[in-house]
């Protein structure tokens, strides 16, 4: 469970020492109105110019001493909360990391980077404010309040007065906005998540001609956060000048009952001015309470979504004695009975069943929606079957360590992804320590080798985020190379080659049997001729198979297989 008081703890010596300090300064603006009343009473009706001097001295140190007290608080703060952010995003990072796909569908890309970027930094906020503020204002107002009752009792209902009503303002104002900031950060996760979409995909919008489409949308989701903000505004706009008015009057009474008091002998000129100076230290206390509610409220709202990313637990885990998936072993693959599901309802594959030996090479094929995807999915365990069971060698691939099994079981997915460094880096992402031999035998296999060669930094080429400095059949041999280091035992190629062109995929098909013999290669497509040479090809349609065995077979005893090879090519079989 995500407390803040486990990271506090982390550094205990700064959130003591930080608020200890701000406390001397408190008490040296405690001292200073007393100071001055004595050179106003003593020191300036008797002349004495060495007591006004010394005392005038005593203010300027202890000011001087609450300017050093206010910077080493700073410090402390600033430290504690950066340190704190750090630590809080390091740890959401590495809790996202370990979820599965099923958790990471229930929220969207930019909800988790907006948790992780902008409510962090608001309990950073949130902590230096407290630590500078929370140990000062409420020690002045306590220190503040006694020591004018202890001036003058009577002079003092005035506070009696206005408390209540200023705590009632603090209290209705936190109340209306309190929902709202949960509301403004959904808001937030809208803008971010068009903003995220439209930018990605602006060459569509600009081919499609939908720029007013997509501005009106972004126009929609803008105007809600900006309302909800404005709202917030609007409401907290009012605390600060309800609670100036509210000391403005009491100021104007105290200085109108003071002056009576000072008339009739009930006070001195020099308890007036030091009553006045305590009176502004209440009221400078609080308005820095009233802030510090109004960040705290705000903190609420960030506090509970940060703690949503650390309520989520990874429903894909490794069990309690989990095996050690041998890379060296064979690959048999087993799925039996496989039924699968997204959202419990409708099951994506029904009763999938199927041996692939080891070292074969298996061709997918199906219809958009068929679950072509979704059944090389379950391999790595990006997700877990419903029901029945899927076997490596015999094992159910839950016992195994999902570490080994994804080093055993390399994927490239439909959208090839590419991360910012160079192409070494990308194919060292798999193998680390993978050599410059394996690296360029990846390349070679993948048909990426030429190109790259080409390349006037070669392998040490940089990439740019997502690739975009490729074309799109480059980033999709790259990805296949990235998946060929380190010599996986099941290599699945999700539709992976959909932007080749024939003659490449055909001699990619080529190499990756020719050098992977020992490989279960499974191979996801929609062309008939990418599959057409595989040791068994499997026909999904609806979650369910409707065909198995080879291409020749296939085509008299599979209505849906024949159908899709017509339809790519000009001579039909009947």
């Amino acid at each position: 469970m995500f407390k803040l008081t486990n990271y506090l703890k982390r550094y205990k010596g700064r959130v003591v020492l930080g608020p200890l300090i701000k406390f001397l300064e408190a008490v040296f603006d405690l001292v200073t109105p007393i100071l001055v009343a004595l050179i106003l009473d003593k020191g300036i009706p008797s002349g004495d110019n060495v007591y006004i001097i010394t005392v005038s001295i005593i203010v300027i140190v202890m000011n001087l001493l609450g300017f050093a007290s206010a910077i080493g608080c700073s410090k402390c703060a600033s430290t504690v909360s950066r340190g704190i952010g750090r630590d809080l995003r390091k740890d959401m990072y590495t809790k996202i990391t370990t979820l599965s796909s099923v958790e990471k569908d229930k929220y969207t890309t930019m909800a988790f980077t907006n948790r992780i970027v902008h409510d962090v930094q608001q309990v950073e906020n949130a902590i230096s404010m407290t630590m500078r503020q929370l140990t000062r204002a409420p020690f002045l107002l306590l220190g503040s309040t006694i020591a004018s009752f202890i001036i003058d009792p009577m002079l003092s209902v005035v506070f009696v007065v206005l408390m209540p009503i200023i705590l009632l303002v603090i209290i209705s104002i936190m109340k209306k906005t309190s929902p709202l900031y949960l509301e403004s950060k959904v808001n937030l996760d809208n803008v971010s998540n068009v903003t995220r979409e439209n930018l990605s995909g602006n060459r569509v919008v600009r081919a499609f001609n939908k720029q007013e489409h997509e501005l009106e949308r972004f126009n929609k989701v803008n105007t809600a956060y900006t309302k909800s903000n404005l709202k917030i505004g609007h409401i907290s706009a009012l605390m600060q000048p309800i609670l100036l008015l509210l000391v403005n009057i009491g100021t104007i009474a105290v200085v109108y009952f003071g002056g009576v008091r000072v008339n009739v002998g009930g006070l001195s000129q020099g308890q007036i001015i030091s009553f006045i100076n305590y009176f502004t230290l209440i009221s400078t206390a609080l308005v820095s309470i009233a802030r510090i509610i109004i960040v705290f409220t705000r903190t609420g709202a960030s506090l509970t979504r940060i703690g949503e990313v650390f309520a989520l637990n990874p429903s894909i885990t490794n069990n309690s004695n989990a095996i050690l998936l041998d890379k060296n072993a064979p690959s048999d693959i087993e799925f039996k009975n496989v039924s699968f599901s997204y959202n419990k309802v409708k099951y994506i594959l029904n009763g999938f069943s199927i041996k692939i030996p080891a070292g074969s090479t298996i061709g997918v094929i199906g219809g958009t929606g068929s679950g072509k995807s979704t059944l090389v999915n379950l391999l790595p365990r990006f997700y877990d079957v419903s029901s029945g069971e899927i076997l490596i060698n015999g094992v159910n691939i839950k016992k195994y360590d999902m570490v080994s099994l994804r080093e055993y079981v390399s994927i490239v997915p439909q959208n090839p992804t590419l991360f910012k460094g160079t192409i070494e880096s990308n194919l060292k992402f798999r193998d680390k320590n993978a050599s410059l031999q394996d690296m360029e035998n990846a390349l070679k296999i993948s048909q990426s080798y030429d190109f790259v060669q080409e390349k006037p930094d070669g392998i040490k080429t940089k990439v740019e985020r997502g690739g975009t400095n490729f074309s799109g059949g480059q980033r999709q041999r790259l990805t296949i190379a990235r998946a060929l280091v380190g010599n996986p035992k099941i290599l699945i190629l999700d539709d992976s080659s959909s932007a080749l062109d024939f003659q490449t995929d055909y001699k990619l098909r080529r190499d990756i049997t020719k050098n992977l013999k020992d490989t279960t290669k499974i191979i996801v497509s929609q062309r008939t001729n990418s599959i057409k040479d595989s040791d068994i090809i499997i026909v999904l349609d609806n979650g369910n198979v409707v065909g198995v065995g080879k291409h020749d077979e296939l085509l008299h005893s599979c209505d849906v297989y024949k159908e899709i090879y017509n339809s790519q090519n000009k001579v039909e079989v009947q």
